[in-house]
C-alpha cells in the first residue's frame, strides 16, 4: 500500500480535520466535548505541538497547530485513540470511531494562518448552527476574552489585539477557501449563503427582503450584517445594493 506523503509547512502550521466514521457523531454531550478537550490540552502540553485554534462540530473536529509533522501525527494517533476508547466505553460501542487518517494543509504565510483561523471559527456559522461568537465550542473565546488551551499571542498580534481580532471575524469571506473535513477545497455558495440567511431571518425569505417597507428590509439587512455575511454577499442573495445595505 502506497502512503501518502503530505506536504511539508516551511512555517510548521497545519490546518488540521478528524471526522467520525461514516460522518457519525464524536461528540453525544457537553461532557464528551469536555472530556476531548482536556485530552488536547494535556496532550499538546506534553508534546512539542503548538496548538493555535479548535473547533468541536457533532461529527468532525478542526485544529489549528504548530510543530514537526511526525510529531502532530504521533499527537492526533494519541488523541484520536485514547478519545476513541473513552467513547466507546462510555456510550457502549466498539470499532472505530474516527475515519481512516486524519487530513491536513500546511499554511505558509501570516495571510492564510489569519484565513485558516477565521474558517475554523465560523464552522459553526456555516453549518446554521449557531453565531461564530456564541458558540462555546472553539477557541473563538480564547481570542476574544480569556486564552484557555490556546496560544493567542501569534493571531492577536497579526490582528493588533482582541478587537482587530474581533473585527476580522464579523464577516464570512467568501473568497476564502480552506480544506473542508471532505479533504477538497470550497469557497462560500450561494446555497451556503442562503442557508444561513433563512436561518437567521425566520419567516422572511432572503429573496423577498427587498419588496418590504422600509423598516421592515432595513431590520432584515441589520440581521444579516450581524450574522456576519459580508455587503456583497448580502447584495447577492436579496437584490438589495450594497450601498443601501451599508446604510441599513
Amino acid at each position: 500500500m502506497t502512503t501518502m506523503h503530505r506536504k511539508q509547512s516551511e512555517s510548521g502550521f497545519y490546518h488540521v480535520m478528524a471526522r467520525g466514521v461514516g460522518k457519525a457523531i464524536i461528540y453525544e454531550d457537553d461532557a464528551d466535548r469536555t472530556r476531548f478537550l482536556e485530552l488536547l490540552s494535556r496532550l499538546t502540553r506534553e508534546s512539542k505541538v503548538g496548538l493555535y485554534a479548535w473547533c468541536l462540530m457533532d461529527n468532525h473536529y478542526h485544529i489549528l497547530v504548530q510543530g514537526d509533522l511526525g510529531d502532530i501525527s504521533e499527537l492526533l494517533q494519541l488523541l484520536n485513540g485514547t478519545y476513541a476508547r473513552y467513547f466507546n466505553e462510555r456510550h457502549g460501542r466498539s470499532g472505530h470511531l474516527f475515519q481512516g487518517r486524519f487530513e491536513s494543509e500546511a499554511i505558509d504565510t501570516d495571510s492564510y494562518f489569519l484565513t485558516v483561523l477565521r474558517y475554523i471559527h465560523q464552522n459553526p456559522l456555516r453549518a446554521c448552527i449557531s453565531s461564530t461568537e456564541s458558540y462555546p465550542w472553539s477557541s473563538y473565546r480564547e481570542y476574544s476574552d480569556t486564552p484557555w488551551i490556546c496560544n493567542t499571542d501569534f493571531g492577536l498580534s497579526l490582528l493588533g489585539g482582541s478587537r482587530g481580532f474581533i473585527a476580522f471575524h464579523r464577516y464570512v469571506d467568501e473568497s476564502a477557501v480552506c480544506v473542508d473535513i471532505h479533504g477538497s477545497r470550497k469557497s462560500m455558495s450561494t446555497e451556503m449563503l442562503l442557508d444561513i440567511a433563512r436561518c437567521v431571518l425566520g419567516n422572511t425569505r432572503p429573496e423577498d427582503v427587498a419588496g418590504l417597507n422600509r423598516q421592515q428590509r432595513n431590520d432584515a439587512l441589520r440581521t444579516l450584517k450581524e450574522a456576519q455575511l459580508s455587503l456583497r454577499q448580502i447584495e447577492r442573495i436579496t437584490g438589495v445594493s450594497k450601498s443601501v445595505v451599508a446604510r441599513a
